[in-house]
């Protein structure tokens, strides 16, 4: 018997409460690290001991061994619904099963309370599953319960402790974050993701990524100053960037090896143990380590996929932040500026699940929704901070600060000094990024219209806004922070 944590005891007793007040499909938000499948083997035990049957469905099927260990410590009489897998036993109280198998089953096991794992991704199967046992407790479990309409089918979201908190608490690891060379995005395409929200076409980004030569040398000569001799892993956005970032890793004297989903399940759990091992320091991938990666050992990454996704930003984080004894923090070398983009990954806390009734964004479902991610990267040892100084020493200097306050001047660009004539092809990009942004936040066209009249003085009548496909500029978001400070002072005044 494995005795709980106590934010894992909290959790239960949240979870409880929230049934016992009427609610039929509760989601845990557990930080990674944070032990959920332990919480679920826990709930399932108690539900056995009460006479019911329990149903666990994984999110892939590579997942049921590990969360069949994970029931096995709790002594609990399980059985594995997966073609003819030695655990086949149907009389079993606790049943364990991937949503792909379910969906190809023609009749379902008997349950009385069923807990996804993964939640975040609801597939057809899940939802069938739902309306067909409406009247059954569904408990949702996710680290980044953050998608498009996840609202709909769960009606309670409890955030017992936040990923700072387990931080604090040592249940996790802090985690150091540093800049390198940035992907150059200019042109790359996005495409919609399977939870709602839009991120960078891979292929398109494998395609700038390839050409820039320079990147792959800045990611050896960060690693070899910041990484430490760290175990580590890296995600790359292309198979083949993953490959050719090996190859100039062992180039350079630097044991590393590729690992991707086409190999066979024994050539992986042989990479992956070799990797823990300490046979080799880098293990490289380009989606593959994102979900359901457990080596609590390694402790660096190499990010140099962007992303606008803060599901992918959280998980990806969340593999190198486990706790071990011979870690005492983890180091985060950000390629692809995730982190100025999206903030710190453990500062991300939910607050509440999309009902699909308003335009989609992630950011919205979180705590400081309305607070844009102001981290700054350190020119003196190219960590990333927040505030005015860096933990190094450098201070951020007295000419780029507010007087009595921790907000940042906006540093004037060329064309934003009113002695140079703006031309209209600017006027437009500057519109449109407006426009962009208030579409991300839900504001009306005339917000945008109004900023632009801040900006230039007149109303953007003879101005035409078009899609933008390079993110909005740090050109916008200053004049739109600064906007921000002036009108709050304006309001304390």
């Amino acid at each position: 018997m494995i005795e709980l944590r106590p934010h894992q005891t909290r959790a239960i007793e949240m979870l409880r409460h929230s049934l016992k007040a009427g609610n039929k499909r509760p989601v845990l938000a557990a930080p990674t690290g944070f032990g959920k499948t332990i919480v679920g083997a826990w709930l399932a035990l108690s539900a056995v001991a009460k006479g019911k049957r329990v149903l666990f469905v994984c999110d892939r099927i590579k997942l049921v061994q590990q969360s069949l260990e994970a029931f096995d410590s709790f002594g609990i009489e399980v059985g594995v619904i997966q073609g003819k897998h030695e655990r086949t036993r149907y009389s079993a109280p606790v049943q364990i099963a991937s949503i792909q198998t379910l969906a190809k089953k023609p009749k379902m096991p008997v349950f009385d309370v069923c807990i996804i794992d993964e939640c975040q991704v609801l597939y057809k199967a899940h939802i069938a599953m739902m309306n067909a046992y409406n009247n059954i407790p569904f408990i949702g479990l996710s680290a980044t319960p953050y998608s498009k309409g996840l609202g709909k089918y769960f009606d309670d979201l409890l955030v017992p402790i936040t990923t700072r908190q387990l931080q604090d608490q040592t249940y996790l690891a802090k985690a150091k974050y540093y800049g390198g060379a940035k992907v150059n995005l200019s042109g790359v395409k996005t495409k919609a993701l399977p939870t709602g929200g839009t991120d960078y076409d891979p292929k398109s980004l494998a395609s700038n990524i390839e050409k820039d030569d320079k990147l792959t040398g800045d990611i050896i000569k960060n690693w070899q100053r910041y990484g430490e001799g760290r175990q580590t892993i890296a995600f790359t956005p292309s198979i083949k960037h993953s490959k050719e970032l090996v190859r100039q890793f062992n180039e350079a004297g630097i044991a590393a090896e590729h690992i991707d989903g086409y190999m066979d399940q024994e050539e992986r759990q042989m990479l992956y143990k070799a990797h823990d091992n300490g046979e080799f320091m880098i293990l490289s991938c380009s989606q593959l380590l994102n979900t359901g990666y457990d080596a609590p050992k390694v402790s660096c990454m190499i990010d140099c996929y962007p992303t606008k996704s803060l599901i992918t930003w959280v998980q990806r984080v969340g593999r190198v932040i486990r706790s071990h004894k011979d870690k005492d923090y983890a180091v985060i070398l950000d390629h692809a500026g995730n982190t100025s983009k999206l903030g710190f990954a453990e500062d991300v806390v939910p607050d509440e699940l999309d009902d699909g009734d308003k335009r989609y964004n992630e950011k919205s479902l979180t705590k400081d929704k309305d607070k844009e991610p102001n981290v700054k990267e350190c020119p003196q040892c190219h960590g990333h901070f927040v505030g005015l100084r860096c933990a190094c020493g450098y201070e951020i200097p007295v000419s780029q600060q507010l007087e009595s306050t921790d907000e940042m001047l906006v540093e004037l660009t060329a064309s934003q000094k009113r002695n140079r004539k703006t031309s209209m092809e600017e006027k437009s990009q500057f519109y449109s990024e407006l426009m962009a942004y208030a579409s991300i936040k839900g504001y009306s066209q005339g917000w945008a219209a109004h900023k632009y009249r801040d900006r230039f003085s007149v109303w953007p009548n003879k101005v035409k806004a078009h899609t933008i496909s390079n993110g909005i500029s740090d050109e916008v978001l200053k004049f739109i922070t600064s906007q921000n400070i002036r009108n709050a002072k304006r309001r304390a005044a």
